[in-house]
């Protein structure tokens, strides 16, 4: 109810812009301004949500890769822990051999 009486407040003052206003707002096809319909405005506001839009897209890269990061860092780990114990492995048997060479 609030959005009718901003609505009727703003045709009052401005009625071309009232009337684009309540169109963006119920209109139910994408393509007579509904998603990016900002945007397609062009202006201050297109080049913020443009920021806005890049600014989001570059943290979810940012976490993406730090997840990637420390998921190929805790494989790193894992490998070397099983160089190491394979090694141990290596020693332990070259070990039994030499004692059942003598």
């Amino acid at each position: 109810m609030m959005s009718v009486t901003r609505i009727s407040v703003f045709s009052r003052q401005a009625p071309a812009l009232a009337s684009r206003a309540s169109r963006a707002m119920y209109c139910s096809d994408p393509k007579e301004g509904g998603a990016g319909s900002i945007r397609e405005a062009g202006g201050a506001f297109a080049k913020r949500e443009a920021a806005l839009e890049d600014q989001y897209f570059r943290k979810l890269q940012q976490e993406q890769l730090a997840k990637l990061k420390g998921h190929v860092n805790n494989e790193i780990e894992h490998h070397q822990k099983e160089i190491k114990r394979h090694q141990e492995a290596i020693e332990k048997l070259t070990k039994r051999s030499k004692d059942l060479g003598k």
